[in-house]
């Protein structure tokens, strides 16, 4: 298999995956609209979608300062 042909699957994949993903967040949305009401439904999908776009960052921040105090805690105090 060519570098070009496994980039075009690859690429063909990612594609499907966002839309499946796309097609289960509205079906998702619209029931539990139904189930719960518009407001509440839109709550809670921005809540999640804005949590899983700043999860990483939010993680990755976590770690640096987790890594810098303890590098404070194991140098000598003058």
């Amino acid at each position: 298999m060519t570098t070009q042909t496994r980039q075009a699957r690859q690429n063909q994949e990612q594609g499907l995956a966002l839309t499946l993903a796309a097609l289960l967040l509205t079906g998702t949305a619209l029931l539990a609209s139904c189930w719960v009401g518009p407001v509440a439904t839109f709550t809670v999908m921005s809540v999640l979608i804005v949590a899983a776009y700043a999860a990483p960052g939010l993680a990755r921040r976590l770690a640096i300062r987790r890594a810098v105090r303890e590098l404070l805690r194991s140098l000598p105090h003058a």
